[in-house]
């Protein structure tokens, strides 16, 4: 009978080790995601910044473009934004860049930081000649690139980190148990 409940205690002490450390391992791939994600975003903008400057192509012109170009979420993104701007709604760009991205941006481990910078670039993108257009781009990937680079000095010791965190609360919670 003795045997039976520490072998219980022994099954639960396990299952809570592994589920504390599953959580410490999932955060820092979360981590890590996040700087994907926004490598994947400055990419988009690296994009539609060759669409305007090297085409000449006029901004629904080149969101459209972008579209069929790059991955998703932001691929999601520009195809809805393109097609809400053809629709001619009488929305202002500033507008429906900000109701597609909060639509799309929350699918995705930004931080709300990262998405007010792309959220910021909407707000410049729709009244700006061409050349105003890059140089909003050239900013916004500016930010973005000094963003991931501090994120990846310390990616390492995020996910050390939270891994530690993840077993030692499970060793917390195991002491609580027994």
């Amino acid at each position: 009978m003795q045997t039976g409940i520490i072998f219980i205690k022994m099954i639960g002490v396990i299952c809570v080790m592994m589920g504390c450390g599953g959580t410490g391992l999932a955060v820092g791939k979360s981590c890590r995601k996040r700087i994907e994600q926004m490598r994947q975003m400055r990419q988009s903008l690296l994009m539609l910044h060759g669409e305007i400057r090297y085409t000449g192509a006029e901004l629904p012109e080149a969101i459209s473009e972008t579209a069929g170009r790059c991955g998703k979420p932001f691929s999601d993104f520009y195809e809805t934004l393109s097609e809400q701007m053809r629709q001619m709604t009488g929305q202002t760009l500033k507008i429906l860049w900000q109701e597609c991205a909060v639509q799309y941006l929350k699918q995705t481990c930004l931080t709300k930081e990262d998405q007010k910078i792309f959220l910021d670039l909407g707000n410049q993108m729709g009244y700006l000649d061409s050349q105003m257009q890059l140089s909003a781009l050239e900013g916004c990937m500016a930010l973005l690139e000094d963003r991931m680079t501090c994120l990846e000095k310390s990616l390492a010791q995020k996910q050390k980190l939270s891994m530690t965190l993840g077993i030692l609360s499970g060793f917390f919670v195991m002491v609580l148990l027994i």
